[in-house]
């Protein structure tokens, strides 16, 4: 491989023997690095090294200019903008800040491509008013004339920015870059003993091709590009810009232009160039693992993600063969675990302030908090459970909203109040925003040990320490959605840097930390359209035509930059794999870059080995393995266990429906973890009306019921089911949403369960009420089992209507009669699932005959549902008619039947395979 560097440094110390006053300027510091190593393995002598600067130093070395940051920058402007526009049209900061970022953009691309801004900005305001001239001025809306009067004062925000920064000795990078090269010419006289070699460079903006051109024609210094001459011949875009300067700048028409080689086409050395197509961005992460676990050393290897984003992925698939691996890139801080923290904490506070009236907190966000790693953690870290009594408390009470101190109080020694009284603090204003922030960063880090994590606490704690300063120097953060709004911003633009060895071991970075860099191996990721290139982007206030026409940069020259730096990462390298994601999210990615398009369209015109393949998962079709669980000893036991405590109809019929469920609920004692209710569940609603009619009808047991007796109850009906209502539902609001519709269908099915009551009465019928939520119990021995079986339910009301007793149950959902049909299919009634109304009731009253002793020839018995959804269908009963002998000796033995397999040793629990998944 013909390293670049290597052969640049050679020609630049052949030219220039003495080196102390000779500057490399590069497009990033990333290369400094490597420069310095070419250069301490070809110098021969002691001497000085040359000064060795990235572009952005040099230029501002030029423009005499010190950076400001984005954030200041803000700032700064906000306070130009509220000097020059009128009272009536100022917005506040954070509704500012969210155009203005994009409007410094286009200032900063106007600067660095020396654009005159009062003819551009002249030129977009006269744009928006001919796109209106149509429109009658008097039905012009408020808002378009505000958004046509903004374009008016973009040149003073532009002019009066730049003069206050100027002042200031400050400036953005386009200003800089303006500056450099206005500076230029004064600069020559000052420097001209000094020499300048810029190297690796590709697209140039304006300004810089007026400094480099100027240092160039005045013998002062040299350009090396890194350009292959196929790219040249084939007119792809990664040639675009290398072109243009070859062909148009008169200082090569006299000078040579260095450097364009021929590493991409040449037989001396033959490449491999691997296409792969991978689903998803976890396969490409594990196939780079492969890759790397194959190849004979990671040594001269890079592996360049194209997505950024895939860096943690990627670090948790390297094999552990790789011993060195050197991460050139930064880990967002946006990613991190503390970041979640601060996100989820700003949400509480914001929520409290929305929907807890400034006092209360959300459970939601109390248990979200508490739930994040970081605080769980602190908590595990100190043996305390504090964390998780507080969760427990919320869900056992059903809360909804949560008091400040109730929390507080959960804190049993002075560690966790401490952490508790910071989470939960009061939120006044800014200010104590932020030094509350700052406050749980110091007592989270002080807790720590881990070195690492430590970082992560310091990376942080410069963060909000920076938004303290910020907010004391320029007061304009008023409100906490301003404050997270600028707290989003800052950590967008911070990351973590790793440290490591940039000469030695796996090279792992993005694709522009690749500038001036060749390796032997070069594995690059997620070459999608959208990743690479990256894709059109407008956030602009600058029309695309305007651009085009006056020499601003658009998507197709970011296209062509991409594809320059992706062709020239691999002209000079032996092996090449390149993987993309075949698969299509819901965004449209998933399409392979054209630049593999392109590359594969270079497969006959050049001698090198290409490979393209496509990786999917094998597709194995397996029939669905129900689970089985045979019946130990020790199941058995549990399982005589239960029936001395005794089998409910609920029980049986969870059997039949599944009998892996069974087990789960009755073997192991897994139960469904109780949630909180936001909103009525419907056994809440259903315990509501059944408590109410218990209560209505408990005193009337053994009693017949009169017309007055129901009068009483309709006109207590409201008051009765509102004093259930807040039993079940304890701490939870029913003055509103879905909580009152509930509310009043409760009150409704009562009121009109009641009124059928009393028509009933009215008719002439006699009721009597026998039992209540009555107890229902029985013992049967069952042949083969060697012990008894107890049975138990509770029958929601027994009564006698004209000499015919009813086993009456209350269903809160709707049932139909067709639902207590059995239609003398007895076979089913344990093995169907359909079935389990019919054999809930069947059961109540085969325990009731049981413990009665009561005689058919005597008795008329009649068991079934009453369904609130289906009132007019009144008491539904099981076959629509009375029970008979027949039918409690057909409903016998089909019981016998599934209790019998129940306790079969030879018949394992098997899941259903009729469940709906």
């Amino acid at each position: 491989m013909q390293d670049y560097i290597s052969s640049t440094i050679k020609k630049i110390l052949q030219k220039y023997k003495h080196t102390n006053n000779l500057s490399i300027i590069i497009p990033s510091k990333r290369a400094g690095v490597f420069i310095k190593d070419a250069l301490k393995k070809e110098l021969d002598h002691v001497t000085f090294l040359p000064k060795i600067i990235s572009i952005e130093e040099f230029i501002e070395e030029l423009s005499q200019l010190q950076s400001i940051d984005s954030i200041t920058l803000l700032f700064e402007f906000y306070q130009t903008y509220l000097a020059h526009t009128p009272k009536d049209k100022i917005v506040e900061f954070d509704v500012f800040s969210s155009w203005a970022t994009m409007l410094i953009q286009d200032f900063n691309e106007i600067d660095r491509f020396l654009i005159d801004p009062n003819y551009i900005f002249s030129y977009i305001k006269d744009i928006k008013r001919i796109e209106n001239w149509f429109k009658d001025n008097e039905s012009k809306t408020q808002i378009l004339k505000n958004y046509l009067s903004f374009y008016d004062y973009i040149l003073i925000y532009y002019t009066n920015l730049y003069e206050k920064l100027i002042n200031k000795q400050i400036g953005y990078q386009g200003m800089q870059y303006r500056e450099a090269a206005i500076n230029i010419e004064f600069y020559l006289k000052t420097k001209s003993q000094n020499k300048y070699v810029f190297v690796g460079f590709n697209a140039l903006n304006k300004a810089e091709k007026t400094i480099i051109k100027t240092l160039l024609e005045n013998n002062m210094g040299d350009i090396y590009f890194d350009i292959d001459d196929f790219y040249i011949k084939e007119k792809i875009g990664a040639s675009k810009f290398i072109t243009d300067f070859k062909t148009n700048w008169s200082y090569f028409d006299k000078h040579e232009f260095n450097t364009i080689h021929n590493s991409f086409q040449t037989n001396t050395a033959k490449k491999e160039i691997n296409i792969i197509g991978l689903p998803k961005n976890v396969s490409q992460m594990k196939q780079v693992g492969s890759i790397l676990k194959n190849l004979k050393t990671t040594k001269n290897t890079a592996l360049v993600l194209a997505n950024e984003n895939l860096l943690p992925i990627a670090l948790n698939s390297l094999p552990k063969t790789i011993e060195h691996a050197n991460i050139t890139m930064g880990y967002a801080l946006k990613n991190m675990a503390l970041a979640d923290l601060f996100s989820l904490l700003f949400k509480l506070h914001k929520n409290k302030n929305k929907i807890g009236n400034g006092k209360d907190y959300y459970y939601k966000d109390v248990l979200s908090l508490l739930k994040n790693s970081t605080i769980s953690n602190f908590f595990n870290a100190n043996s305390t459970t504090t964390h998780e009594k507080i969760g427990k408390h919320i869900h056992t009470e059903n809360i909804l909203f949560i008091q400040h101190q109730k929390l507080i109080d959960f804190g049993k020694n002075s560690h966790d109040k401490k952490i508790l009284e910071s989470l939960f603090a009061d939120w006044k204003d800014t200010s104590s925003i932020i030094n509350n922030c700052i406050l749980i960063l110091e007592i989270l880090e002080d807790s720590n040990t881990n070195s690492l994590q430590k970082e992560y606490f310091d990376r942080f704690l410069n963060l909000f320490n920076q938004l303290k300063n910020l907010n004391k120097q320029y007061k304009y953060i008023q409100t906490l959605d301003e404050l997270y709004t600028l707290y989003k911003q800052l950590l967008s633009n911070e990351s973590l840097a790793f440290k490591g060895e940039a000469l030695n071991g796996l090279q792992i970075m993005g694709m522009l930390e690749t500038r001036l860099l060749n390796f032997e191996t070069i594995i690059i990721t997620s070459v999608n359209e959208g990743f690479l290139p990256a894709g059109k982007s407008n956030n602009s206030f600058i029309p695309f035509d305007v651009k085009c026409e006056i020499g601003l940069p658009t998507y197709h020259e970011k296209d062509a930059v991409y594809s320059y730096h992706f062709f020239r990462l691999i002209s000079r390298a032996t092996r090449v794999y390149v993987l993309y994601n075949t698969e299509t999210d819901d965004f449209g990615s998933g399409e392979q870059s054209r630049f593999v398009t392109q590359l594969e369209q270079f497969k006959d015109k050049l001698p090198h080995k290409f490979t393209k393949q496509i990786i999917s998962p094998a597709i194995i079709n397996e029939s669905l393995v129900l689970k089985e669980i045979n019946k130990t000893s020790e199941i058995q036991n549990s399982l005589i266990e239960e029936a001395k405590r005794g089998f409910s109809p609920t029980t049986l019929t969870n059997y039949i429906y599944n009998p892996i469920a069974f087990y789960n609920q009755k073997i192991l004692k897994i139960n469904q973890l109780k949630e909180v209710e936001e909103t009525i569940a419907a056994n809440t609603l259903g315990n509501v009306i059944h408590n109410s009619l218990e209560d209505f009808y408990k005193p009337f047991i053994g009693k017949y019921i009169t017309v007055k007796d129901i009068a009483v109850m309709l006109k207590n009906s409201p008051k009765m089911v509102t004093r259930h209502f807040k039993k079940e539902y304890k701490n939870g609001d029913i003055s509103k949403g879905k909580n009152l519709l509930s509310f009043e269908v409760a009150k409704q099915y009562v009121g009109k369960f009641l009124n059928q009551e009393l028509q009933l009465l009215k008719l002439g019928k006699k009721l009597k009420i026998i039992a209540i939520e009555s107890p229902l119990k029985a013992t049967i021995n069952i042949e083969g089992i060697n012990h008894p079986i107890n049975l138990r339910g509770k029958a929601d009301r027994i009564d006698e209507l004209d000499g015919v007793i009813r086993i009456i149950d209350y269903k809160t959902g709707k049932v139909k009669q067709s639902d207590l049909n059995i239609n003398k299919k007895w076979e089913e009634l344990n093995s169907n699932y359909k079935n389990s109304k019919s054999f809930q009731v069947l059961m109540y009253a085969y325990m009731y005959i049981k413990m009665t002793n009561l005689s058919f020839d005597t008795s008329s018995i009649e068991s079934g549902i009453i369904s609130f959804k289906n009132l007019n269908a009144n008491f539904m009963k099981v076959n629509n008619g009375l029970i008979s002998l027949e039918d409690m000796e057909q409903f016998e033995i089909s019981l016998f039947k599934l209790i019998s397999e129940l306790f079969d040793v030879k018949i394992p629990f098997i899941e259903n395979e009729n469940l709906p998944y």
